[in-house]
Protein backbone atom coordinates (compact mmCIF):
# COMPACT_ATOMS: atom_id res chain seq x y z
CA UNK A 1 0.00 0.00 0.00
CA UNK A 2 1.24 3.48 -0.87
CA UNK A 3 -0.28 6.72 0.44
CA UNK A 4 -0.99 9.92 -1.50
CA UNK A 5 -0.17 13.31 -0.05
CA UNK A 6 -2.47 16.29 -0.59
CA UNK A 7 -0.14 17.89 -3.11
CA UNK A 8 -0.31 14.82 -5.37
CA UNK A 9 -4.10 14.67 -5.07
CA UNK A 10 -4.42 18.38 -5.90
CA UNK A 11 -2.06 18.04 -8.86
CA UNK A 12 -4.07 15.04 -10.09
CA UNK A 13 -7.35 16.95 -9.81
CA UNK A 14 -5.76 19.83 -11.76
CA UNK A 15 -4.80 17.40 -14.52
CA UNK A 16 -1.03 17.63 -14.07
CA UNK A 17 0.55 14.84 -16.07
CA UNK A 18 3.21 13.93 -13.46
CA UNK A 19 0.55 13.29 -10.82
CA UNK A 20 -1.69 11.42 -13.26
CA UNK A 21 1.24 9.20 -14.27
CA UNK A 22 2.31 8.33 -10.72
CA UNK A 23 -1.25 7.65 -9.60
CA UNK A 24 -1.74 5.43 -12.65
CA UNK A 25 1.49 3.58 -11.82
CA UNK A 26 0.26 2.68 -8.31
CA UNK A 27 -3.51 2.72 -8.99
CA UNK A 28 -4.20 -0.72 -7.52
CA UNK A 29 -2.39 0.00 -4.26
CA UNK A 30 -3.40 3.55 -3.19
CA UNK A 31 -4.59 5.08 0.05
CA UNK A 32 -4.67 8.51 1.63
CA UNK A 33 -5.48 9.84 5.08
CA UNK A 34 -8.39 11.74 6.56
CA UNK A 35 -6.02 14.68 7.07
CA UNK A 36 -5.16 14.75 3.36
CA UNK A 37 -8.87 14.65 2.59
CA UNK A 38 -9.35 17.63 4.93
CA UNK A 39 -6.54 19.60 3.26
CA UNK A 40 -7.93 19.01 -0.23
CA UNK A 41 -11.53 19.87 0.66
CA UNK A 42 -10.43 22.90 2.66
CA UNK A 43 -8.70 24.22 -0.45
CA UNK A 44 -11.85 23.64 -2.48
CA UNK A 45 -14.20 25.22 0.07
CA UNK A 46 -11.94 28.13 0.98
CA UNK A 47 -12.34 29.80 -2.42
CA UNK A 48 -14.64 32.78 -2.91
CA UNK A 49 -16.83 30.71 -5.21
CA UNK A 50 -17.27 26.98 -4.77
CA UNK A 51 -16.48 25.06 -7.94
CA UNK A 52 -19.00 22.20 -7.88
CA UNK A 53 -17.17 20.33 -10.66
CA UNK A 54 -13.95 20.43 -8.66
CA UNK A 55 -15.75 19.20 -5.55
CA UNK A 56 -17.40 16.33 -7.46
CA UNK A 57 -14.02 15.32 -8.94
CA UNK A 58 -12.56 15.20 -5.42
CA UNK A 59 -15.58 13.17 -4.24
CA UNK A 60 -15.04 10.63 -7.01
CA UNK A 61 -11.33 10.32 -6.31
CA UNK A 62 -11.76 9.89 -2.55
CA UNK A 63 -14.49 7.28 -3.11
CA UNK A 64 -11.93 5.23 -5.07
CA UNK A 65 -9.26 5.40 -2.35
CA UNK A 66 -8.84 3.80 1.01
CA UNK A 67 -9.02 6.77 3.40
CA UNK A 68 -7.18 6.01 6.63
CA UNK A 69 -8.65 7.66 9.74
CA UNK A 70 -6.87 9.36 12.61
CA UNK A 71 -8.05 6.81 15.13
CA UNK A 72 -6.92 4.97 18.25
CA UNK A 73 -3.14 4.76 18.32
CA UNK A 74 -2.43 7.51 15.78
CA UNK A 75 -2.02 10.18 18.46
CA UNK A 76 0.66 8.21 20.26
CA UNK A 77 2.53 7.44 17.02
CA UNK A 78 2.34 11.10 15.97
CA UNK A 79 3.56 12.33 19.34
CA UNK A 80 6.61 10.05 19.20
CA UNK A 81 7.44 11.25 15.68
CA UNK A 82 7.05 14.91 16.66
CA UNK A 83 9.15 14.55 19.81
CA UNK A 84 11.95 12.82 17.88
CA UNK A 85 11.95 15.49 15.16
CA UNK A 86 11.98 18.29 17.75
CA UNK A 87 14.93 16.72 19.56
CA UNK A 88 16.78 16.45 16.24
CA UNK A 89 15.95 20.06 15.32
CA UNK A 90 14.03 18.87 12.25
CA UNK A 91 10.55 20.08 13.10
CA UNK A 92 7.91 19.91 10.34
CA UNK A 93 4.30 21.01 9.91
CA UNK A 94 1.98 19.47 12.51
CA UNK A 95 -0.43 18.10 9.87
CA UNK A 96 2.51 16.29 8.26
CA UNK A 97 3.39 14.72 11.61
CA UNK A 98 -0.22 13.60 12.09
CA UNK A 99 -0.25 12.10 8.58
CA UNK A 100 3.01 10.27 9.35
CA UNK A 101 1.45 8.93 12.57
CA UNK A 102 -1.50 7.54 10.62
CA UNK A 103 0.88 5.88 8.15
CA UNK A 104 3.06 4.38 10.87
CA UNK A 105 0.06 3.11 12.84
CA UNK A 106 -1.28 1.44 9.68
CA UNK A 107 2.11 -0.04 8.69
CA UNK A 108 2.30 1.96 5.47
CA UNK A 109 5.88 2.89 4.67
CA UNK A 110 5.60 4.56 1.24
CA UNK A 111 4.28 8.05 0.59
CA UNK A 112 3.86 9.92 -2.71
CA UNK A 113 4.56 13.64 -2.27
CA UNK A 114 6.40 16.63 -3.69
CA UNK A 115 7.23 17.58 -0.09
CA UNK A 116 10.32 15.41 0.15
CA UNK A 117 12.05 17.87 2.51
CA UNK A 118 9.59 17.32 5.36
CA UNK A 119 8.76 13.66 4.97
CA UNK A 120 12.33 12.45 4.35
CA UNK A 121 13.09 13.33 7.99
CA UNK A 122 10.73 10.61 9.19
CA UNK A 123 12.56 7.34 9.76
CA UNK A 124 11.09 4.30 8.05
CA UNK A 125 9.08 6.33 5.52
CA UNK A 126 9.96 5.80 1.86
CA UNK A 127 9.24 9.08 0.07
CA UNK A 128 8.27 8.72 -3.58
CA UNK A 129 8.48 11.98 -5.51
CA UNK A 130 7.16 12.85 -8.93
Amino acid sequence: MICLDSDCIIDFLKGRSEAIDIIDKYKDNLATTELNLFEVYFGIHNKKVLNITEEKSADMLFESLLVLPFDNGCGKESSMIMAKLMKEGKMINQNDVLIAGILKKNNINSFITRNEKHFSNIKGLNVVTY
